[in-house]
């Protein structure tokens, strides 16, 4: 289970929907105003890779689970 920690993005907003029907994850961050005003193309795929990564790790244990269980 997750653990409760000391916010460390004040101010954004998050909004993540699961659905299990269609397999499906939706995630998206509001920013806080201006703290992306000045983003560049190279840091904005440099983020974007980051991003995917750290979700890559959330939800490799589900990834784990399945193959586990389809081997059976």
């Amino acid at each position: 289970m997750a653990q409760k920690t000391k916010c460390l993005t004040s101010g954004a907003k998050f909004h993540i929907h699961i659905n299990s029907t269609k397999d499906n994850i939706k995630a998206e961050i509001e920013m806080p105003q201006g703290l992306m005003g000045d983003i560049d193309k190279e840091e904005a795929e440099l983020l974007s890779r980051l991003i995917h990564n750290q979700l890559e790790l959330v939800l490799r244990p589900y990834f784990d689970r399945n193959k586990i269980s389809s081997i059976k």
